[in-house]
C-alpha cells in the first residue's frame, strides 16, 4: 500500500521521472527541449531547495510514484529561481526559455495572499486513489503549522480533470489566461 512521507534525497530521480511521465508527449523525448524546461520548471528547484516543503507517495519498494512540492516565501524562490534556474535554460530554444521565466513570473500577482505555492504529480496507475487528497492534507498542514497564509498552484487551462481536483479541494480560480489557470487556497 502507498504511503506518503517527507522527501529524501534519494527520491529526486524518482521525482524527475514522474514529472516526465506526466508531463506533455515533448518532454518524454530525452533529447526534446521540453524535458529540461519541465524538470527544471517544475521539479528541480524545490528538491533541491526546499525538500523540507515536499511530500512523496512511496511505492512498496519505497520508490517515489507522485509526490507534492511547495515553495513556501515565493519572494525567496523567485530570486534563487532566477538566478540558478533560469539560466539553465539558456540551453532551450527561445520558446521554451519564455514559458519557463513565465513559470515564475505569473504568482507574483497574488504573492501577499498566496505566498506559497505548490506542484502535484502522480503516476497514472497511483491516481483515482485519495493519494491526491492525502498529499494536499500533508502539506496544507505543513503550511498551516508554519503560519502560511495561503497557497496558489498554475494549471494547464485544458487540464479539466487537474482543475476540477483543485476546485473540489477548495482552490478558488485566481487568474486565467490562454493556457493557463492559476489558482489559490486560503490556509
Amino acid at each position: 500500500m502507498p504511503t506518503i512521507r517527507p522527501c529524501q534525497t534519494k527520491d529526486q530521480a524518482n521525482m524527475q521521472k514522474v514529472c516526465i511521465a506526466t508531463g506533455p508527449e515533448e518532454a518524454r523525448r530525452k533529447d526534446g527541449p521540453r524535458r529540461l524546461m519541465l524538470l527544471t520548471t517544475y521539479c528541480d528547484y524545490y528538491v533541491e531547495r526546499e525538500p523540507q516543503n515536499c511530500f512523496v507517495i512511496a511505492d512498496d519498494n519505497d520508490e517515489a510514484v507522485g509526490y507534492i512540492l511547495c515553495a513556501q516565501d515565493y519572494w525567496k524562490y523567485f530570486e534563487r529561481f532566477m538566478k540558478d534556474y533560469v539560466p539553465r535554460s539558456k540551453k532551450l530554444p527561445l520558446p521554451q526559455r519564455v514559458e519557463c521565466r513565465g513559470a515564475a513570473w505569473i504568482p507574483r500577482l497574488f504573492v501577499k495572499k498566496y505566498p506559497a505555492h505548490l506542484h502535484i504529480d502522480i503516476l497514472p496507475e497511483y491516481q483515482r486513489m485519495g493519494l491526491g487528497t492525502q498529499l494536499m492534507d500533508t502539506l496544507t498542514a505543513h503550511l498551516r503549522a508554519k503560519g502560511i497564509p495561503g497557497v496558489m498552484l498554475g494549471v494547464a487551462a485544458d487540464n479539466e480533470k487537474g482543475r476540477n481536483f483543485y476546485k473540489k479541494y477548495g482552490f478558488k480560480q485566481l487568474l486565467r489566461i490562454p493556457m493557463s489557470v492559476v489558482m489559490g487556497l486560503e490556509l
